[in-house]
């Protein structure tokens, strides 16, 4: 038998990204939104960075998703104290750019029900997200998440088309 103290000390692994999810910020009004969950999510990624110098770790980049909260984008990129911006499908990259400027990288932001629409339309799909985003740099990602009953194949075809796409803007 092994004894925890006969493999010797854990490794230690850090993060090398942290996104925080706020899947029902579309469901607050702009001014509920500012009131009640910014302060959290504010709060959340000043306090993340502190515990980070505090404890002599490297800075790693922090995304946020607020699904749904689109309206709140400028004020996000401007106040929030993240570095990446999660988009759903409910915006064009190309306005979510103009709102935000250069101020944080994007990330998102394909519907994923499209993953049950079959490889054409995946594969329009991606195209034109990858045409929207353009040339700046950003984060292919779902616009919320994948659901169980996806197909494998599907999803690989959606990865194949993101590098084929991507690649060409």
């Amino acid at each position: 038998s092994y004894e925890l103290s006969d493999i010797g000390p854990a490794p230690q692994y850090h993060a090398q990204l942290l996104q925080i999810f706020d899947s029902n910020a579309g469901e607050l009004s702009p001014y509920d939104f500012e009131e009640f969950s910014f302060p959290t999510l504010k709060q959340i990624s000043d306090n993340v960075r502190a515990k980070l110098l505090e404890q002599g770790l490297p800075m790693v980049p922090l995304t946020l998703f607020a699904k749904g909260a689109n309206y709140a984008l400028g004020m996000l990129a401007e106040k929030s104290g993240y570095d990446v911006l999660g988009l759903d499908w409910c915006i064009d990259p190309a306005e979510a750019r103009k709102i935000v400027g250069n101020k944080v990288a994007l990330q998102g932001n394909m519907d994923p029900n499209v993953l049950y629409g079959g490889r054409l339309a995946i594969e329009a799909t991606v195209k034109r997200m990858c045409q929207s985003f353009g040339s700046k740099g950003w984060i292919c990602n779902l616009g919320h998440g994948i659901t169980p009953g996806v197909d494998p194949d599907d999803l690989k075809w959606f990865f194949e088309c993101v590098h084929k796409y991507s690649a060409s803007t």
